[in-house]
């Protein structure tokens, strides 16, 4: 029964015929609710190495190209670390972590293909051990997504016979190379956004990304002619980041400091307007509500700091979890809320399902002793249920019941609110 399911989410399919299926079973990507979404996350990322080893063969590196790399590569590494606190809690735009994004696409404009791309694998890995570790398949498509598109744009220069940026900048050249930003920028967003729908993303994130990458074109300039200037440039970078071009600002009043979601009055504003969008009736929405369980227990026995740490693993899962058209916020001390506009009652059960067991396997460190390090858990009982008359206090309602449900079965459950 669908309401009371605890099985895994696309626990019910088959595996696949060319893999183990414990791979399967264990992939986050094969567990996604759709066959079509996973389909695509793989040609793209297939596609994304193809053309990077078709590229990189018939514009091989070349050994001059050796010093910019290392230029490029040092100064995203530091303006990555320097921006990391930032970058941690602020609300990912199309490109994600804009601060990467100047120097990957300087990469693009001064780099052959296969260095090019590598700054993108490098980029990759940072986030995923220094800055915030999404599920594998998150991270590879944001980065296959990335490579297509530097490809592309690096394919328009060469087209258009843009050579390297040292010296002066003739008009003709800074129109190529301004078109050349809006096509990587584009083509990332077309990929991101047939991936996970709509973006929810501001006016003023998308000036960011803009910004970023515009940003590009002098940090390219100085590495062909004035390398003495990219540590400069890189600390503008990192100003412009930290300053989030006014996003900031705005992050302080709607996000929760501690988790970085949004606080539960932002959270209910947005939901309702995100409602009125879509209207009574627009595309199905799905609410999830999320109690974390025992956790007074936890707060009294480890204290108010690992408590904490325990939201923050909990909200960075969320966040991992959902595309990023849903909304992520606090909905009390020990309960967040996730809407999830264009979901039915059967997707939206196997996103929570996905969210229960990842959270459940999520372990925060304990001060070690010398017995070594600890660690300590928490579950989660959530209720699920769908909008299907527009009024978002009554879909509220009744997935706070479907929880009161799990936590009297249990706890550590999914359990979905009957269509009323």
């Amino acid at each position: 029964m669908v309401g009371d399911s605890t099985v895994a989410a696309g626990g019910g399919r088959r595996p696949g015929r060319f893999l183990p299926a414990f791979v399967l079973r264990r992939s986050a990507l094969w567990r996604l609710p759709r066959r079509s979404q996973v389909c695509y996350l793989v040609v793209v990322d297939a596609l994304a190495v193809a053309a990077v080893v078709l590229a990189a063969v018939r514009f091989p590196p070349l050994a001059t190209m050796l010093t910019p790399f290392a230029l490029l590569l040092a100064g995203m590494l530091v303006s990555a670390e320097l921006a990391r606190p930032v970058e941690r809690h602020r609300e990912d735009t199309l490109l994600g972590p804009g601060v990467d994004t100047p120097w990957i696409f300087a990469g693009v404009l001064v780099l052959r293909p296969g260095l090019a791309v590598a700054l993108v694998v490098l980029s990759a890995l940072h986030q995923w051990f220094r800055v915030r570790r999404r599920p594998a398949y998150r991270q590879v498509f944001g980065a296959a997504a990335t490579a297509l598109a530097g490809l592309v744009a690096g394919a328009f220069l060469t087209a258009t016979g843009v050579r390297p940026l040292g010296g002066v900048l003739d008009p003709r050249t800074v129109v190529l190379l301004t078109v050349a930003g809006v096509v990587f920028l584009a083509v990332n967003a077309a990929l991101v956004t047939a991936a996970d729908g709509p973006s929810r993303t501001p006016l003023a994130g998308h000036a960011f990304d803009a910004a970023m990458t515009a940003f590009a074109l002098p940090l390219a300039w100085a590495v062909e002619a004035a390398p003495a200037l990219v540590p400069v440039l890189a600390g503008t970078t990192v100003v412009l980041h930290r300053g989030g071009l006014g996003r900031g600002r705005r992050d302080h009043v709607t996000l929760d400091p501690g988790t970085g979601v949004l606080t539960a009055a932002s959270w209910r504003g947005a939901a309702d307007a995100e409602v009125d969008r879509l209207g009574r009736h627009g595309p199905g929405l799905a609410l999830l509500l999320l109690d974390l369980d025992h956790f007074r227990q936890l707060n009294d026995r480890y204290g108010v700091r690992i408590g904490d740490a325990v939201l923050r693993a909990v909200a960075d899962t969320l966040r991992d979890e959902v595309r990023s058209a849903d909304l992520v916020g606090r909905s009390g001390g020990e309960e967040f809320a996730v809407l999830l506009p264009g979901t039915g009652r059967f997707d939206a059960m196997a996103i929570a399902e996905r969210i229960r067991l990842r959270i459940a396997s999520t372990l925060v460190a304990l001060k070690a002793t010398g017995e070594g390090p600890q660690f300590v858990g928490v579950t989660v009982s959530i209720g699920v249920a769908v909008c299907a008359d527009g009024l978002l206090g009554d879909t509220l309602l009744a997935a706070e019941a479907a929880v009161l449900r799990a936590k009297a079965a249990g706890r550590n459950r999914t359990i979905c609110a009957e269509p009323g």
